[in-house]
């Protein structure tokens, strides 16, 4: 046997299988049920795609096709929306997703949360004389006690 190349990945496989006693069977897709996943995408839509008014469980089929499915990966609210706009389109869709991508489980489980935003900081001016800023800090309840401190003290400036 004369290759090009023979390190390449298509021999190596050749190479491997070789060990093996097998035979290629071809099933037509309507009797292979194990088919792959990727052909299987937008069967539904074949299906559905004459009327606008779908029943409930075509439209969850629809909708775990579209975000549930490994192949989408529970893509977020958005992205679940444009994809199915290609193929299927019902009244309140746009609410339906939203509200099926918002109770997913998997996707609250591993949503990653924002810290709130803070207030930007401010510079504040500098105080010309003693005591004209003052701060007060209030510090308390520790390990479970009802003990508060309190400190108050002046805002270093610049006195001349």
């Amino acid at each position: 046997m004369i290759v090009k190349d023979p390190g390449s990945r298509l021999l190596r496989w050749r190479i491997k299988l070789e060990e093996y006693d097998y035979e290629i069977v071809y099933k037509p897709g309507v009797q292979n049920s194990n088919a792959d996943a990727l052909s299987r995408i937008g069967a539904l839509a074949k299906e559905s795609s004459d009327s606008d008014e779908l029943d409930p469980d075509t439209k969850l089929k629809i909708l775990r096709e579209n975000h549930d499915s490994i192949l989408v990966g529970h893509r977020g609210m958005k992205k679940s929306y444009e994809a199915i706009k290609r193929h299927y389109k019902w009244p309140n869709m746009g609410r339906e997703i939203e509200e099926y991508v918002k109770t997913c489980e998997k996707c609250q489980l591993n949503k990653t949360l924002r810290p709130k935003k803070r207030a930007p900081m401010e510079i504040m001016t500098t105080a010309r004389h003693p005591f004209e800023k003052c701060a007060l800090d209030i510090v308390g309840s520790h390990d479970g006690n009802n003990v508060w401190e309190q400190a108050y003290s002046d805002v270093p400036g610049r006195f001349e």
